[in-house]
């Protein structure tokens, strides 16, 4: 069985139940449900962790979080550490296709050099750009400056010519 801990959207019952909660409170409930598949009925379950509007010092904020996962030792004081380095690793591959340069050139030249495009690009951003923006919005904001360069480059010829 694989391990897992994933963000649990704060349906109308999360909420209700975050809501019961006092601030700083965490807990765990153990939910039991069935679902069908291939025409069979299937029962499992899932922990889920609760924990009320806990502080996060980076954006000096609280949030309300709550999980599911099947880890039946969770310590609910790293809970959130632990999942914001499972999510920045998600980030990273999500990031990663993005950046893919579709190309269908059998050339290694050609296919090296857009990997090594891809990787500097992604690495600017990381280094410059990650916290004020997403990576898409990094590269649409450079597509439209290099297009307007370009623009600008031709107006500039046509004048001159």
């Amino acid at each position: 069985m694989v391990n897992y801990l994933i963000f649990v959207r704060k349906n109308s019952e999360i909420r209700r139940e975050l809501e019961s909660m006092e601030m700083g409170e965490k807990k765990i409930k153990l939910l039991e449900f069935t679902y069908y598949r291939d025409g069979k009925k299937i029962s499992d379950a899932t922990y889920i962790a609760f924990l009320r509007k806990i502080f996060d010092h980076r954006t000096e904020e609280y949030y309300d979080w709550a999980f599911a996962t099947n880890l039946k030792e969770v310590n609910l004081d790293e809970i959130v550490g632990k999942y914001k380095i499972r999510w920045r690793i998600e980030n990273i591959f999500r990031v990663q296709d993005e950046a893919t340069i579709k190309s269908k050139s059998l050339n290694i030249n050609v296919r090296y050099f857009l990997f090594v495009y891809e990787q500097v690009l992604e690495a600017i951003w990381y280094l410059y750009f990650s916290k004020e923006m997403s990576f898409k919005r990094f590269i649409i904001e450079l597509s439209e400056t290099c297009s307007k360069m370009v623009d600008n480059e031709e107006r500039k010829r046509k004048i001159r010519s």
